[in-house]
């Protein structure tokens, strides 16, 4: 699904593009970009935002259709999504390898891949989506949650698996902060980034949370 769907928004849209000075302006299909910490349950969430305003969620779609295109390893690909290793060793691999700079590679079809996601509407989750859309007419949200609750979230309500997912909430979100400081050269915190933050801390039904993101997807369309 995701190959041919992906491959066929991106071939959409260098048509429209050549094509725009005779066609009718169409309506902006929904857009929404969702950041979020690990176990804020964002991935829950951009689904249920998704079926509530009849487009697609892109998760790992997004992943596999960089690696598709990629003229790079695909493993240095999966290795770079949302997450940075350490450049060195991936440079010398690369390099011995005869590849091209596994980064910048990455960068270029991410951006490539989430425009075209853009084109045809659909709700975009992580991987700077926000920030590679910048100037197009998208909705900017963010989930965040608090370690100790979004731990709870992720180990089902079970207290003995709580520190284990504490550690786990750490590793990726400190990650994703790292992806966003050298990729993007900005901090993933920065609320001026988004057009909603919400904290699911207090919510027991994220039901409510995809309602109140709708809900402002609405107003900000107004």
């Amino acid at each position: 699904m995701a190959y041919d769907i992906l491959n066929a928004m991106l071939t959409a849209k260098h048509v429209d593009d050549y094509q725009a000075s005779r066609t009718v302006e169409r309506t902006p299909p929904p857009v929404v970009t969702l950041a979020r910490d690990h176990g804020a349950g964002g991935e829950e969430i951009a689904a249920k935002v998704a079926e509530r305003l009849g487009v697609r969620a892109y998760d790992k779609e997004i992943l596999e259709a960089v690696v598709k295109q990629a003229t790079s390893d695909p493993h240095l690909m999966r290795q770079l999504d949302e997450k940075l290793p350490e450049r060195a060793g991936m440079f010398l691999y690369a390099s011995l390898m005869g590849l091209t700079d596994p980064l910048s590679e990455y960068q270029r079809l991410l951006t490539r891949v989430v425009n075209g996601v853009a084109f045809q509407g659909g709700v975009i989750l992580g991987r700077g989506a926000h920030l590679l859309l910048r100037g197009q007419l998208r909705f900017r949200v963010r989930v965040v949650g608090s370690e100790d609750v979004c731990a709870l979230r992720l180990a089902g309500g079970d207290p003995a698996a709580v520190p284990a997912k504490l550690e786990e909430v750490r590793t990726v979100n400190a990650a994703r902060e790292r992806f966003y400081k050298e990729t993007f050269e900005v901090s993933n915190h920065n609320a001026l980034q988004y057009d909603l933050v919400v904290n699911t801390d207090r919510f027991t039904d994220l039901n409510e949370v995809a309602d109140l993101i709708v809900q402002a997807y609405r107003a900000h369309r107004k």
